[in-house]
């Protein structure tokens, strides 16, 4: 009887790190749609329908996922596509979440200007001196 339920325990936990580990496999796939659709923006202008389907990809991205990555790369895509406001906030949000976070400070860099431009700067700074020094 006691093996029996070991053996139920150690069934279930199997289960449910199988479950977590494929919605983690799920963020990174769809986290990497939202990244190909900002390295084509490089290339030259997307259509709206790959800039929809990309942010779609990465809003799913986030679901059960603590991690901001998929914000910063939906920042990223959002600044490139001029949504400037939808941008900013996204920054504010990483910041907020993660004072320490220097990919967030850097994308505050990229949207601000003036006080608060300087005010990032000063943040990447302070947690990269490498990055903080390139910027200047």
């Amino acid at each position: 009887m006691k093996n029996a339920l070991v053996r139920t325990a150690l069934v279930a936990l199997a289960l449910v790190m199988g479950a977590w580990l494929a919605v983690g496999y799920r963020a990174i796939t769809l986290q990497e749609k939202g990244q190909a659709a900002v390295t084509d923006i490089h290339r030259g202008p997307i259509s709206p329908a790959r800039a929809r389907e990309a942010l779609r990809a990465l809003d799913d991205a986030r679901w059960m996922n603590a991690d901001q990555s998929p914000r910063l790369v939906e920042g990223n895509l959002r600044l490139f596509l001029s949504q400037r406001a939808a941008a900013e906030a996204i920054a504010k949000q990483v910041t907020a979440r993660e004072p320490e976070n220097v990919s967030g400070w850097f994308l505050a860099y990229l949207i601000r200007d003036g006080a608060a431009k300087r005010q990032a700067l000063h943040r990447v700074s302070a947690l990269d001196p490498w990055a903080g020094s390139a910027l200047r």
